[in-house]
């Protein structure tokens, strides 16, 4: 995937976060299935992992580098839902705006030649390219489950 399609993802992640402002309070904090996250909750998991990739991951991003593996999953994501319960949906979606924004920024100052220079998550071999295309499908995926109600 190149450069350029990448910040199109992120750039119509935006606008699809801006769609969510349709949905009422009532339906964006209701689990959107038996035993699974509500909208809200869901956007501010998404939130929190692109918090965690600016301020962890981005920076770090550089060949050769040997990042720490990445945090634990459940708690992490724990924490997320937990943060969502205590904001309103728009504050969520504002949140959320503001990281994909700020990753989008960043993303556009790395020159091309560096989207494919190896750095490592634990034994991971990964590139900036490879990074962000993977979150792409995390994106994807939990947008199917928000676009289900």
């Amino acid at each position: 995937m190149k450069k350029e399609e990448i910040l199109e993802h992120q750039r119509n992640y935006i606008a699809w976060i801006e769609t969510l402002q349709e949905l009422s309070e009532e339906l964006a904090t209701s689990p959107y299935a038996e035993g699974k996250w509500s909208p809200n909750e869901i956007v501010m998991h998404l939130a929190e992992w692109d918090r965690f990739t600016l301020e962890e991951r981005l920076p770090q991003m550089k060949e050769g580098e040997k990042l720490e593996r990445f945090p634990d999953f459940e708690g992490f994501n724990a924490k997320a839902a937990g943060r969502a319960q205590g904001l309103a949906f728009k504050e969520t979606l504002r949140y959320a705006k503001q990281q994909r924004q700020a990753i989008i920024e960043q993303l556009q100052e790395i020159d091309e030649v560096e989207w494919d220079k190896v750095f490592f998550i634990g034994e991971h071999q990964l590139s900036i390219r490879n990074y962000f295309t993977d979150f792409i499908e995390h994106d994807n995926h939990h947008k199917m489950q928000i676009s289900n109600i």
